[in-house]
């Protein structure tokens, strides 16, 4: 297999090997007691779910094979099985069948007597208490335990057995435990040094949001980047075709979808977080964990079925890999969503050519904000980009989410818009990768703070000059618009579409070259009825385009987005989806839908794949059945003569000029369009 390799920081080159074509996983997540697990019965439901990777535990907190180190703990339950080791007996069922296996660790915790006899390894709160759950105790990634004697524990498996690669769970700094409990930042001697040396600065902070929280972050991800790095290495020295499975300095990277109390649903969420990791290192793949219990502290009850095939569903539209998680063996704890998950395994399993290198291919980039980018003013950008990204499903404009941190090293050509959702600052780099895209012909629409500086100040490629006022205390927003119509500045308010000005605006002096987009309709009397009148036409233009290069910026210094999801009016919604659909003139997968449909671009060795989500189940906070969705029309612009098929349903593929154009029977809950690249008879 031959790859692009590439070395940020410490997500160093790409790695060849089996995880780089199409996989399925099944993780058994075992309790102490399950040691004497039925590993043929196991593997059984391990195919008949459709997975040809198991996931089982294996060491760290608890071995599940004779360990001769004391840095572990061999659980005593193994006394109980015929050999004494379950790790064995897994390894050689699944290589008779043709099935890889995975090795689970979890290095976040030791038994106390380990704890006392090495209290250097351990969390330190900021009281300078343990942090203890269970009879365990939480150690510290800065520590010994995690920078040198997990290299014996993995040292100890390799030498014992051929996995197929390693997945640590909870590898992290544990400021919150099982029970949510906040212990606050780990304030060990190893930590201590550590930021101070990273950092320059003598004090920690206690707990999130506290002064130089932000800085903690930045020590603990570079911390667990660089510990994943040299994992990473040392198993690849000891076994080239072992991956590791992990964070963004793994072989493959990682995303749990779970639930849990108290957490609002963001039904997005999956196909967002795997979008922001095959954006951000295209070279790498992704394994989704679906989660099928409803909560950590509910581990015996099933997550809701729809849900955990939804989960699944958006991870594989993005081009990961599918995994189910459950918790002890297979057919000993009801779970009633694992058919779901399992329909979702079997058709990417029996789709291999379509999931075979499938690479995220929208012409729009979604720019996500870092979640602890907070000016202390306005908070962060999350919500603006959490409206516009539900925006643009809903008008079935495909995307793909690029993090922040990575516009200053990614190739950003491939996009010909790129939206700025209220990023209260770009990193280091990041804004000069943008002028560039800009002035070789990209377009840019920036939204909320995007481009704009605390004291005031515009990036000086952007239409806005600088800040003359901030409208954001609702008393002053009362009874504002924004005009709709591009030629109604001098028209009646009355009788021009308008939108409520809700949210944050910032007011900007408008730079000599920019031309005005929307005018802003000043506040009026909005009550006693008697009195609500006395709009005028505004002036101000709410919003501006520039063109720069062979490019343009259009910037809308109003948080547009977020005012969308605070009122669900669609006005607001079109209002931010067309200034991209207009940059993007003839877009080339247009669907003839309701909203409910969300649109995913793709393309692989099989061709350009559309994927079809049907999200009309969701729920308050979960999904429910789907509504079946008859008659959608997928219009394929140029494409007229190319051999076509719908993977799930029935499908007439017809020409129409240089078009090509898919008439569905029913969307359920998914279904994929795909487009050969060359010619032949239709499918």
């Amino acid at each position: 297999m031959s790859l692009t390799t590439q070395t940020t920081g410490t997500q160093e080159q790409v790695r060849a090997g089996w995880w780089h074509e199409p996989f399925q996983v099944f993780q058994t997540n075992l309790r102490e007691i399950d040691a004497g697990l039925d590993v043929e019965r196991t593997l059984d439901a391990v195919q008949g779910h459709g997975a040809n990777v198991w996931l089982l535990n294996v060491g760290g907190i608890l071995s599940h094979y004779p360990t001769g180190l004391d840095v572990q703990t061999r659980n005593p339950y193994l006394a109980q099985r015929p050999g004494g080791d379950l790790v064995g007996d897994a390894l050689a069922a699944a290589r008779r069948r043709g099935v890889r296996l995975l090795a689970r660790m979890d290095f976040s915790k030791v038994a106390p007597a380990i704890a006392d006899a090495h209290p250097e390894w351990l969390y330190v709160s900021p009281t300078g208490g343990r942090q203890e759950f269970e009879g365990l105790v939480s150690v510290c990634p800065s520590a010994g335990y995690y920078q040198r004697q997990i290299f014996d524990v993995l040292d100890e498996v390799l030498d014992r057995y051929e996995v197929d690669g390693f997945f640590f769970n909870w590898f992290g700094f544990n400021e919150v435990d099982y029970a949510g409990r906040v212990h606050g930042v780990c304030h060990c001697a190893a930590c201590v040094a550590g930021f101070r040396a990273h950092t320059g600065l003598d004090r920690l902070p206690d707990r999130a949001g506290d002064e130089h929280y932000r800085e903690w972050r930045g020590y603990a991800a570079a911390t667990i980047d660089a510990l994943t790095a040299r994992v990473r290495a040392h198993i690849a020295a000891r076994r080239p075709d072992a991956a590791l499975i992990l964070g963004t300095a793994a072989d493959v990277l990682f995303h749990e979808a779970n639930n849990a109390i108290g957490r609002t649903l963001w039904p997005y969420a999956t196909g967002e977080a795997v979008s922001a990791l095959r954006s951000a290192q295209p070279g790498k793949p992704v394994m989704v964990n679906a989660v099928a219990f409803w909560d950590m502290p509910y581990r015996l009850a099933g997550e809701q079925p729809e849900m955990l095939g939804q989960y699944l569903a958006q991870a594989v539209a993005r081009g990961a890999n599918p995994s189910t998680y459950i918790m002890g063996p297979t057919g000993r704890i009801a779970y009633d969503g694992l058919e779901a998950a399992a329909t979702v395994t079997r058709f990417h399993r029996d789709h291999r050519d379509v999931y075979t290198g499938l690479a995220p291919a929208a012409e729009v980039g979604l720019v996500r904000p870092d979640p602890l980018d907070d000016d202390g003013r306005f908070g962060t950008g999350v919500a603006e980009h959490r409206g516009v990204l539900t925006a643009l499903v809903e008008r079935h404009v495909p995307f793909d989410v690029v993090p922040v941190a990575a516009l200053e090293r990614l190739s950003l050509d491939r996009f010909r818009v790129l939206v700025l959702p209220d990023l209260p600052s770009l990193p280091p780099g990041a804004a000069d990768a943008l002028d560039g895209y800009v002035r070789a012909g990209g377009c840019v629409v920036a939204t909320g703070r995007s481009g704009i500086a605390p004291d005031g100040s515009v990036l000086d490629w952007f239409p806005g000059l600088r800040v003359t006022g901030v409208d954001a205390d609702r008393d002053v927003l009362k009874s504002s618009y924004v005009q709709l119509e591009p030629d109604a500045g001098a028209a009646a308010v009355e009788g021009t579409r308008v939108a409520p000005r809700h949210g944050r605006h910032h007011r900007l002096a408008w730079r000599a070259d920019a031309a005005p987009r929307h005018r802003l309709v000043e506040s009026a009397p909005y009550g006693p009825p008697e009195k609500a009148y006395g709009h005028v036409p505004g002036h101000e233009g709410v919003g501006g385009v520039r063109d720069h290069g062979a490019g343009t910026v259009v910037q809308l210094p109003w948080v547009a987005g977020t005012a969308y999801r605070d009122t669900g009016l669609t006005v607001l919604r079109d209002l931010v989806v067309d200034l991209v659909t207009e940059r993007l003139g003839d877009r080339p997968v247009v669907l003839e839908g309701p909203e409910q449909i969300e649109v995913v671009v793709g393309r692989s060795a099989a061709g350009l794949v559309v994927h079809l989500l049907n999200h009309s189940g969701r729920r308050d906070n979960g999904y429910g059945p789907a509504v079946p969705v008859h008659g959608a029309v997928l219009r394929l612009t140029g494409l007229a003569g190319r051999p076509a098929r719908a993977l799930a349903g029935a499908a007439t593929v017809v020409d129409d000029g240089d078009d090509l154009v898919v008439r569905l029977a029913t969307v359920a809950e998914l279904e994929v369009v795909v487009v050969e690249d060359g010619g032949g008879a239709r499918g």
